[in-house]
């Protein structure tokens, strides 16, 4: 990968995580309508994810001629109708769609992006994909035991967001274009 589509890479897994974090933030809040042990498991992956934002930022080249700030965004339309979609949700729906729907994905990207990446050139991008992987599994994992199946809004509005994320990897718009390696 060069370092324009390690820029784009970087900087949409940071807009991904700068959303998770503030959503999840704001549904951790949501006394009424959530339970306490999931209000909890949000809280502390809200943090996580505020965390895992400021290492995909950290990764971002400095030079001024890539203008990494401005590669931090909705890394394709599908990423973003789906976090639009979620803060309208009602929060069971919108816990449901974050670990049944974004974080799948999310988990996805970061596989695919560690098998596109070279050790020597970058590793330390493979590194904080590794740690964000492992922290992304141990959220997977806990949350199994808060809920055991939840429940996505069925509705033909999230079958439109999955077959976004479906057409976004058959015509490898994000993440970076980036043909597998054989």
């Amino acid at each position: 990968m060069d370092i324009e589509q390690l820029a784009d890479a970087c900087g949409g897994l940071a807009w991904i995580s700068e959303r998770l974090f503030q959503l999840e933030g704001q549904l951790a809040g949501e006394v009424e309508a959530l339970d306490p042990r999931t209000r909890a498991l949000l809280a502390r992956s809200s943090r996580r994810h505020g965390q895992h934002a400021q290492w995909w930022r950290g990764l971002l080249p400095d030079s001024p001629a890539l203008n990494a700030a401005a590669r931090i965004g909705p890394p394709t339309q599908a990423w973003g109708e789906l976090f639009a979609h979620i803060e309208e949700w009602e929060p069971a729906d919108a816990v449901s769609a974050i670990h049944e729907v974004a974080l799948l994905h999310l988990e996805h990207v970061l596989d695919h992006l560690q098998d596109e990446f070279s050790p020597i050139s970058d590793g330390a991008f493979i590194r904080m994909a590794r740690m964000v992987r492992a922290d992304l599994d141990e959220e997977h994992a806990d949350t199994k035991e808060a809920w055991p199946t939840p429940k996505i809004p069925s509705s033909l509005e999230i079958d439109d967001l999955l077959w976004g994320f479906i057409n976004d990897y058959r015509e490898k718009r994000w993440p970076p274009l980036v043909t597998h390696r054989r």
